[in-house]
């Protein structure tokens, strides 16, 4: 098995939005991330800073990219503290966004949006730092008990 990249997180993911305009809203006024001034100027993309290590393009098609693109299970997963999603939760209720879960997965929770294209935003509060750490030293992923 090849070595592992030293990758500790996400720092980028971007997604190609057909109304970049409902992608906006969603994304900034919806979820509230933070928009950025990075690439400013183009009118086809924007960018969302994700805590403190993320962003978040959303862009129009972008003609000439390689070939493949994703599957039916297509999502992404952002990291969330326990004890903020119950809160966030609450918020896309309040807001009219369909939210399905939460989902109890072990010890950890889960909830999934769909935004204006259909993609799926997961909100996870799983550890992936201590999921990680157990995985390599030889247990089974997903059996890490944070409050054990």
């Amino acid at each position: 098995m090849a070595e592992s990249p030293p990758v500790s997180g996400i720092s980028e993911l971007v997604l190609e939005v057909s109304d970049l305009e409902a992608a906006r809203r969603f994304y900034g006024e919806t979820l509230g991330f933070e928009e950025t001034r990075y690439g400013e100027g183009r009118d086809d993309r924007r960018w969302y800073l994700i805590g403190d290590t993320a962003r978040l393009g959303i862009w129009t098609p972008q003609v000439g990219l390689a070939g493949g693109r994703g599957g039916a299970h297509v999502h992404f997963a952002f990291h969330i503290d326990r004890h903020e999603l119950d809160p966030l939760l609450d918020r896309l209720r309040s807001q009219g966004v369909e939210v399905e879960g939460p989902i109890q997965l072990g010890a950890d929770r889960a909830i999934y949006v769909t935004d204006p294209d259909g993609n799926v935003v997961e909100f996870w509060t799983q550890d992936m730092a201590a999921y990680g750490a157990e995985a390599r030293a030889g247990g089974e992923p997903g059996t890490f008990k944070p409050d054990a």
